[in-house]
């Protein structure tokens, strides 16, 4: 059995414009739907200083659940839903950002958008379960599913590495 990954789309185009805030712009673009893990990735932040922002980049059936959360654990000011953004303009999103996250719950076969965070030169946290865990390089980049402590710690120590990984780090 040879196995042949799914490769980056040469089309995708990320916008020059970076994000000049102070401050560390997390990213998730996805679904938001139960499996995406998306719930633990809002707990995460509201653990993390509020230097750290999210964009949620997305839409589905938890998103009202998913902004209630935010409100419960009075992130509303550092967690932005974007809805869903066209495939042409996702670029934009990823160039604002800092770190792109995928809080997965289960074993996703595949990740497109952690190719996509990868191919704008962004450093990924994802959990480690199924394909995307084989798609991140670095392990200590890597953390346990539905554990929002995990997932903060892991963000926190990837945005303060300093490892160059992609091409704008």
């Amino acid at each position: 059995i040879k196995r042949i990954p799914n490769m980056i789309d040469p089309t995708l185009k990320i916008s020059e414009e970076s994000s000049q805030e102070n401050g560390v712009d997390l990213l998730y673009v996805g679904r938001l739907t139960e499996n995406k893990g998306v719930r633990y990735l809002v707990r995460a932040v509201s653990k993390l200083p509020s230097l750290y922002r999210l964009s949620i980049v997305g839409d589905g059936d938890r998103r009202a659940v998913l902004e209630s959360l935010a409100t419960r654990l009075g992130v509303t000011d550092r967690v932005k839903f974007t809805g869903w953004v066209s495939y042409d303009d996702v670029g934009t999103a990823y160039a604002a950002a800092d770190l792109f996250v995928h809080p997965g719950i289960w074993p996703e076969p595949f990740g497109r958008a952690v190719l996509e965070a990868m191919q704008a030169g962004l450093p990924v946290v994802c959990t480690d379960i199924g394909g995307p865990s084989e798609i991140v390089p670095n392990e200590e980049f890597l953390c346990a599913p539905r554990d929002p402590d995990a997932l903060a710690a892991t963000i926190e120590a990837a945005a303060t590495s300093g490892d160059d990984i992609g091409e704008r780090n």
